[in-house]
């Protein structure tokens, strides 16, 4: 887990760097977290979606990534995805239950003391407020009139032309002057103005009440059209807009070894918002020598939220759970804080040993892990500078399969497995797979089972009267030096699946050609996911400039899915009778599709201040 924190450590420095608001609270998310350029887009409002087909299928997809996004943190150490804790659930519930009982009465005094200057009888505007609109737009066209003259003058080239043009200034400042003239006389304008003044300077009931209202409405249309057919209470503004479409507010980074190592230190020193549990698992990682990726820090708008009204002295909440008192974040307050910018990462590379070998990547019977996130079985090579490194698997639904889940639970070590693991927390009613039940860090509701290959390695406290720290099983790679007293050791990033010897299947070499239907042309960096259907196997590759790839592939029944961008996804199956070589070949039709996919390294959330203020 070393290498992950440091990941986290180093963006939070930079994003702590470029803010100053004291109310922000950088939170690193647990679990792996893969959204697909298609799920955020579905988020963005649907005046955004050009695709009729996109909107009409976006409805459940953005409800569940939007539950995701909008899961307000109820520890002081991460972040992580509760759906029984959505800002919308918790928003929603404070507007049904706040002092807006007496809205009715208040809006009927709002309503008497209308102005009888602005307003007539039925609530039209009067004849005074009808002209004053009319002569300040006429004000305001003949200003615009004058900027747009005043453009013209770095286009003059004769003493003529710009003697007309002075003297057409002249006129456009003349019907300015005239203009406001009549502003001033027929549109009533110093009339209108101190009586605008005077309502709003007593207005901050309606404001509250305006404020309040608009919230409700919006929840109440929610539930008479159903929450989920109601979309726009799940679209989500993202800033930069197009982060998904182009490298707009994109950086590159690279992390050499000295540097992962000092920034897990500054974060293990420092203990910001991370949970001990997580600093105190040491995987073997000496064989990564430096890690490249992309990051962003991606701000969430939400049209429907507006805090404001909370933090009026009007507002009045008498309900037994408080909403927030500004400076703790737990499960102990209904609205502690919500959710503000993504910590997001791309085209993330693992920089390894130059001893590693091909063979020691390609072997069906491991996984290779980066902490959190499972890696390609391909060993890369960078051509420019020679050196050896892995891709992580972006295909969300590989991460999210159960053979993916089985396989991660089958890397655990027997020694491992054999580890006492005391019960600290009392257990939730419903206990889901993936929720850990030796530390109370993570067992506030989180629902875990989403989390696809989340590692099934859980940080675990070892019994009190274990001696000295588990030792790991053999791994292909040299274990590194503990990093505290008594560390809770695991395999390196080339972990072993458990398989009994007697039954370990035999393997053929598969080669994978993928070509252009049209033109034959070889496909560089087609991603190809390969899954067993008649066993748990799972393999995440990727072919060469030529459009080639080989892969070790145990006997069985096999799915594959084959996706680039610019192509159409292409879904066939193939089977591996025995152990002779076998060559695929595959020929891609082109069509408009993105496949990008983002890891959410972390989460900055924001504080809520002490509500109800008084």
């Amino acid at each position: 887990m070393k290498y992950f924190v440091a990941v986290y450590q180093k963006l939070r420095n930079i994003y702590m760097s470029q803010s100053s608001m004291e109310n922000d609270l950088p939170m690193i998310c647990p679990s792996l977290r893969v959204y697909e350029n298609e799920e955020l887009e579905l988020l963005k409002p649907q005046s955004l979606l050009n695709d009729d087909q996109k909107k009409a299928l976006s409805i459940i997809k953005k409800q569940n990534v939007a539950y995701e996004l909008n899961s307000v943190p109820i520890s002081p150490n991460f972040w992580d995805l509760n759906p029984n804790n959505a800002l919308f659930d918790i928003y929603r519930d404070i507007l049904e239950k706040n002092s807006l009982k007496n809205l009715e009465e208040n809006l009927e005094k709002a309503v008497a003391s209308q102005s009888a200057i602005l307003f007539d009888a039925k609530g039209g505007d009067t004849k005074e407020l009808k002209a004053y609109k009319k002569y300040q737009t006429a004000h305001e066209k003949a200003i615009t009139n004058i900027a747009s003259h005043l453009e013209l003058f770095d286009s003059l080239d004769t003493d003529e032309e710009k003697t007309n043009w002075n003297d057409q200034l002249i006129t456009l400042n003349n019907l300015k002057a005239l203009a406001f003239s009549e502003w001033k006389v027929k549109g009533s304008k110093d009339i209108i103005e101190q009586e605008l003044a005077r309502i709003n300077k007593n207005s901050d009931a309606d404001l509250y009440l305006a404020m309040a209202q608009n919230a409700k409405n919006t929840f109440e249309a929610a539930e008479k059209t159903d929450v989920i057919n109601n979309s726009s209470i799940h679209d989500i503004n993202f800033i930069p807009y197009d982060f998904m479409e182009n490298e707009s507010g994109w950086n590159s980074i690279r992390l050499e070894k000295p540097e992962l190592e000092a920034l897990y230190a500054e974060a293990k020193n420092s203990n910001e918002n991370l949970p001990s549990e997580i600093l105190s698992i040491d995987y073997d990682e000496s064989v990564i020598e430096a890690v490249e990726f992309d990051y962003s820090f991606v701000h969430l708008k939400r049209n429907w939220f507006n805090k404001n009204f909370m933090l009026s002295e009007m507002f009045e909440w008498k309900e037994p759970k408080k909403i927030s008192d500004g400076k703790t974040i737990s499960s102990d307050f209904k609205l502690p804080a919500i959710t503000k910018i993504m910590m997001l990462a791309k085209n993330l590379k693992i920089i390894l040993d130059s001893s590693i070998t091909n063979d020691t990547v390609n072997n069906p019977n491991q996984l290779i892990y980066f902490d959190l996130l499972i890696m390609k079985q391909q060993l890369f090579v960078n051509k420019s500078n020679n050196q050896k490194f892995l891709k992580a698997v972006t295909n969300v639904r590989t991460i999210k399969s159960d053979q993916l889940n089985t396989l991660t639970r089958k890397t655990i070590t027997a020694e491992a497995a054999k580890i006492p693991t005391p019960d600290m927390a009392p257990k939730p009613a419903q206990p889901v797979t993936e929720t850990p039940k030796a530390t109370p860090v993570f067992n506030n509701k989180i629902n875990m089972s989403v989390l696809g290959s989340v590692r099934n390695i859980r940080p675990v406290t070892p019994a009190p009267h274990a001696a000295t720290p588990v030792q790991p099983q053999p791994a292909p790679v040299k274990p590194v030096t503990p990093v505290v007293a008594t560390p809770i050791r695991v395999p390196g990033i080339f972990v072993p699946i458990r398989v009994p010897v007697v039954v370990q299947p035999t393997a053929a070499n598969v080669e994978f050609r993928v070509f252009d239907k049209i033109n034959n042309d070889p496909i560089y960096k087609c991603a190809i996911s390969i899954k067993g259907t008649n066993n748990n196997r799972i393999f995440e590759i990727e072919t060469n400039e030529i459009g080639m790839i080989s892969q070790m592939i145990p006997v069985g029944e096999y799915s594959i899915e084959l996706r680039v961008d610019d192509y159409a996804v292409l879904n066939q199956k193939f089977s591996v009778t025995n152990t002779n070589p076998l060559n695929l070949e595959y020929k891609l039709q082109r069509e408009e599709v993105k496949f990008k996919s983002f890891f959410l390294i972390g989460m900055i959330c924001e504080r809520m201040p002490k509500i109800p203020i008084n």
